[in-house]
């Protein structure tokens, strides 16, 4: 599971540099709430939460 984690994150910040997106692994995240709003069923479990979005503008 670990492994498979770091793959899928891994992809996602190539795709993101490729698009000029930013993106961030988060491993201190609220995982209670955040099954929750996704509506996740018991045995589906979040490892980490990654942010993807525009990149703040170089002043």
């Amino acid at each position: 599971l670990g492994a498979d984690t770091g793959f899928i994150a891994q992809n996602v910040y190539l795709y993101c540099a490729s698009a000029r997106l930013a993106t961030v692994v988060r491993g201190s995240v609220d995982r209670a709430v955040l099954a929750k709003a996704l509506g996740l069923s018991p045995h589906q479990q979040i490892t980490l939460a990654q942010t993807v979005g525009y990149p703040k503008q170089a002043r």
